[in-house]
Parts: structure tokens; sequence; C-alpha cells
């Protein structure tokens, strides 16, 4: 068996669980439905994740998990003020707009199907998110774009205007890439923020 089989039938499980969360809620779920629709054995779901709180808590944080890995991409481009908060702000758009079918059912302080044993764990994962904004807006600053008084909170208020940019689009019922809004976004946000571009 190929090393890289694991990791694929793991990927199959955690999609697979993210598209029921999505369908069904986390009550209505068995593990059997998840294995048996990702095409895997329930052992092989079970060597993986032991109970069903453990996998939606895996799913919640896989997401979380692939924003970190583009923020610190967007932080080693190179890019430097105004250009660097637009790659930031378009990576968080384009991830939210390509799980919007996720994102849009739960809000940062509920995580469905996990309990407060995980919640902790997933709240260490999106502050990470966190941290890495608040070093590309330390950045942008440093590169004289702007001088954000309150910079943690700012990081905040960054995503914000990134999710209402999302809802927005739903509202307005837009085709498109939302990534494609991050100038305006961004130039919002610097507005918003009180500090002047």
């Amino acid at each position: 068996m190929s090393s890289k089989a694991p990791q694929i039938k793991k990927r199959l499980i955690l999609d697979t669980a993210r598209r029921m969360l999505v369908e069904r809620g986390s009550e209505d779920i068995i593990l059997d439905d998840i294995a048996r629709e990702a095409g895997v054995a329930k052992g092989t779901l079970f060597l993986h994740y032991r109970s069903k709180e453990e996998l939606f808590g895996a799913v919640f944080a896989d997401l979380v998990d692939q924003l970190g890995a583009e923020l610190d991409r967007a932080a080693g481009s190179g890019l430097k003020e105004m250009r660097l908060l637009t790659e930031t702000v378009r990576v968080i758009l384009a991830h939210f707009d390509r799980y919007r079918d996720f994102t849009s059912r739960f809000a940062i302080e509920r995580f469905p199907g996990c309990g407060e044993r995980l919640h902790g764990r997933l709240m260490a994962h999106v502050a990470r998110n966190r941290r890495a904004v608040v070093g590309i807006l330390k950045r942008c600053s440093s590169d004289g774009l702007a001088e954000f008084k309150e910079i943690e909170f700012a990081a905040i208020v960054l995503f914000g205007f990134c999710r209402s940019a999302m809802l927005h689009k739903a509202v307005q019922g837009r085709e498109g890439p939302l990534e494609a809004r991050a100038p305006q976004v961004a130039r919002m946000f610097l507005r918003g923020a009180g500090a002047a571009p």
C-alpha cells in the first residue's frame, strides 16, 4: 500500500463528513453513514477518528488549518504595503468562497457536533490564524501602509469585513469569485480601522 493511501482516505473521510454536516447537521449523522459514503471501511474511519465528535473537530480544524497555510504563503510572498494587505484579503475571501456551504453554517464560537472538550483546541487553531493576520498587519504597518492602534482587534475586524463580503455576495446573488472584491474590501478595511492608506 502506498504511503499516500492513508492520507487520501483521511482526506476522503474529512470531505465526506464536511459535506454531510452541511446536508444533515451534526445530530443526524452516524459514523457508519460517513464510512459508507466515503467508500471506506468503518474500521478505517475508526483508525483515524475514535468518535463522531473527534471527526467533526477534525473537519473544523482542517478548514481552519488550510486557511492558516494560505495565510503563511501570503506572509512569505515578499509583497508589501497595500499589495500584501490585498493578497491577505484575497486569500481569506477565496477560502470563505471555496467553503461557503460550510462556513456559512456556523459562527466562530459554535462548532456543531463538538463539545467543550474540543472547543478549546479548535479555538487555538482559530487563534493561530488571527496571530498570522496580526503579523501581516504589523508588516503592513512597518512598511508604512497604516498604523493600527489596536492591531489584535484590527485582525478580527479584517475577518469580519471578509465575512460581510461573503454575506453581501449571497444577499445580492452575485456571480463570480468573491476574491475579486479583495481590493475593495482591503480599502474599506483601512478606512474602517481608522488607518489612512
